[in-house]
């Protein structure tokens, strides 16, 4: 009997041993330090103040704490040591699970930074109490699911991997909140390059939580970073057309029914909700069995360009990418690669049913395109806007005029989006929109128009490129308010 409860005892002291062994392997650390565990990168820093705790579990899974600190993060990834491009390093994404607790202000994210340029990047999955970074966006995009808005911001001597420098940081921000899922990163850089963000060598990519004036908590009970292979499917894969379609009436670009590309993607923020995008030199999609009819003499295209210089032609072919060009569409910048406009021109009489390649030099978006018979007719089915951006209020102002607006809001402040659609039949040559705010809004910054304010009574007036709005058209300006009571949505009158 003795023998056995020594042998009983051997066996619990046996197994008390390994569960300590296993608390061991949890490393903790409490304050600044940069190391490698478990395969992963990691960092914990802190600047003033307050108190943090950071414990390292397996892979890049960990945990943390902040009370009552300045600035503090807690990160686990790779650092890849900045001599290859996203593109060269191949697809990037992350899958994670995490139970985080934030009291003020804080964010959880993909984080890192790229050399030549130098960039510190963020992708915003939550936040606390204030949504990041408070500044003007470049638009929307749909990646996984879900839309993010876009930012750049600009930092002015302060820390970076280089030492004291001045950079920039370019943001996606999720419109809603999630704490799991897959983030596909490499659709965030594409999009990020193609409104005209330069990516470089990319130094690091991680998980990271940072919490600014704030306490907190969060376990990251899952946390794979996927490095290399192809790139995924777009996230919103182009649906199957008809066996036939109409050439006069409106096809959405993503519509396609074959691709010649490895970077083309679909893309969110467009007028109707989704185009295309990533298009670089020489790519081209085809459309299957076209009807033209008794003749199609005119191509208009909704399109966005954020070149700074020269122009992207659109070749319009029959029957392949080698087959009879009928004309080209030439589209130079429009202010931006979220700022969609009609673009059109005159084409070779084309009859019948055929398969229609547009073949491309260079960068474009585009939302939709339409042929006419005379080039004077609108699209049959004009653009329409996107479900966040339900019209506002009946059309207002001269020449068929529709309003409709969307905001981003947040503690004390909002973006605010402004879409203007000509659903006339003349041409619009220039349009001025005005409305009196209801509570003390002040604008602080507007883009992609001219404005002035008077106590709260504002007007905003087109920018020299974006005056002209084709039938069927639609223009879109944006601004930033700041304000100390309640916010409520302007009503605008355009004309």
């Amino acid at each position: 009997m003795r023998q056995r409860r020594l042998a009983f005892l051997a066996l619990l002291l046996s197994l008390a041993v390994a569960s300590v062994s296993v608390v061991l392997a949890q490393t903790v650390i409490t304050s600044n330090q940069t190391g490698t565990h478990d395969g992963y990168d990691y960092e914990f820093w802190k600047d003033e103040g307050g108190s943090g705790r950071m414990t390292l579990k397996s892979g890049g899974t960990f945990s943390c704490e902040w009370n009552n600190v300045n600035n503090i993060l807690f990160r686990k990834g790779r650092k890849l040591g900045a001599s290859q491009t996203h593109q060269q390093l191949g697809n990037i994404s992350m899958t994670y699970d995490v139970i985080y607790n934030p009291a003020g202000n804080s964010y959880l994210c993909v984080y890192g930074w790229t050399k030549n340029p130098l960039v510190e990047y963020y992708i915003v999955e939550s936040w606390g109490n204030w949504r990041p970074p408070g500044a003007s966006s470049m638009g929307t995009i749909t990646v996984d699911g879900g839309s993010y808005d876009v930012y750049r911001t600009t930092r002015v001597n302060q820390p970076s991997i280089e030492g004291t420098s001045t950079f920039d940081q370019y943001w996606s921000v999720r419109t809603s909140k999630r704490t799991s899922g897959t983030i596909s990163i490499s659709q965030h850089f594409n999009a990020w390059e193609s409104r005209g963000l330069q990516m470089g060598m990319i130094y690091e990519v991680a998980l990271c939580v940072e919490g600014y004036q704030s306490s907190g908590n969060a376990d990251v009970r899952t946390h794979v970073l996927t490095i290399g292979g192809g790139s995924p499917p777009p996230s919103q894969p182009p649906s199957q057309p008809p066996s036939s379609r109409s050439a006069f009436s409106t096809i959405q670009a993503e519509d396609y029914d074959s691709v010649s590309s490895s970077t083309l993607q679909v893309i969110g923020g467009t007028p109707s909700g989704s185009g295309i995008g990533y298009i670089e030199n020489g790519n081209y999609v085809t459309y299957r069995n076209i009807d033209f009819g008794s003749g199609a003499t005119s191509f208009r295209a909704v399109v966005a360009s954020g070149l700074s210089s020269g122009s992207t032609n659109i070749e319009i072919r029959l029957d392949g990418p080698s087959g009879t060009s009928v004309g080209t569409l030439s589209v130079g910048s429009t202010g931006g690669w979220n700022n969609y406009v009609e673009r059109s021109t005159s084409i070779s009489t084309v009859t019948g049913v055929h398969d229609l390649v547009l073949r491309f030099s260079g960068p474009v978006n585009m939302d939709s395109f339409v042929f006419g018979s005379g080039g004077s007719q609108p699209p049959t089915q004009p653009p329409q806007q996107p479900p966040q951006q339900p019209p506002q209020q009946p059309p207002s102002g001269g020449g068929g005029l529709s309003v409709s607006v969307s905001e981003s809001t947040w503690g004390g402040g909002a973006t605010v989006n402004v879409t203007i659609t000509n659903n006339g039949s003349s041409t619009v040559n220039g349009w001025t929109a005005t409305w009196t705010f209801t509570g003390d809004e002040k604008i602080t910054s507007m883009w992609n128009a001219t404005y002035t304010q008077s106590g709260s009574s504002v007007t905003a007036r087109n920018a020299s490129w974006n005056g002209t709005i084709q039938p069927g058209a639609s223009v879109t300006f944006s601004f930033n308010i700041s304000y100390t009571g309640s916010y409520s949505r302007p009503q605008i009158t355009v004309n």
